[in-house]
């Protein structure tokens, strides 16, 4: 079976977990196509400030999602959206994530995880790390500062896993949902990529 289906590498990751340059490198080790996620932290963090321009520390990624984020990470009651909107988000996010599997690949986010898990030749990978780590290191790869990076980590965590837990009913942070979880932050990329490249030949032997 697993020879029939094409491969897909789902990653997940908290941010600053280097999910992005693992995508890659596991796409051009493996021949595989690499899709990517649906947002990006510019894109989250641009949105934020927009926000926060017109006197707003509200409704985070009006274009993006429906909550309402502020840099503490809290979520105001008053921006949630009806859970119509939501499913609308699933409906639409759904059907982009099945045809993507059906090529094969490494899937960045948009809840392939969950989508996914069931499906044969398949591996959930988690990149995650210690908060201190992972905004060092986001900071550097990112080339921002560490107080940059920390309002970045709070906002994202915060915006991924509630708009899963909307979008889905599921928590994504929760370790149930994948086959391998890494410490994103703490390893090279080369470690990460030989760790994922070791556990689908162990899942498909």
């Amino acid at each position: 079976m697993a020879g029939q289906t094409p491969l897909v590498i789902t990653l997940w990751e908290t941010y600053g977990s280097n999910m992005e340059a693992v995508a890659e490198a596991l796409a051009n080790e493996l021949k595989l196509p690499l899709h990517k996620q649906a947002y990006s932290s510019e894109a989250i963090e641009q949105a934020t400030a927009e926000r926060e321009k017109e006197g707003t520390l509200g409704r985070l990624l009006r274009n993006f999602s429906p909550a309402n984020f502020t840099y503490d990470g809290a979520v105001s009651n008053a921006a949630t959206a009806s859970q119509s909107n939501y499913a609308a988000m699933a409906e639409e996010n759904t059907p982009l994530v099945r045809a993507s599997a059906e090529k094969g690949g490494v899937i960045q986010g948009r809840n392939g995880q969950y989508i996914l898990r069931d499906r044969p030749n398949t591996l959930h990978v988690k990149l995650d790390g210690p908060v201190e780590g992972r905004v060092k290191f986001a900071a550097q790869a990112s080339g921002i500062g560490e107080d940059r990076a920390k309002k970045r980590q709070i906002i994202e965590d915060e915006f991924r896993s509630t708009l899963s837990e909307k979008t889905y009913n599921f928590d994504p942070r929760e370790n149930d949902w994948y086959d391998l979880v890494i410490n994103g932050s703490g390893l090279s990329t080369a470690a990460v990529v030989a760790i994922i490249k070791a556990a689908v030949q162990a899942k498909q032997a």
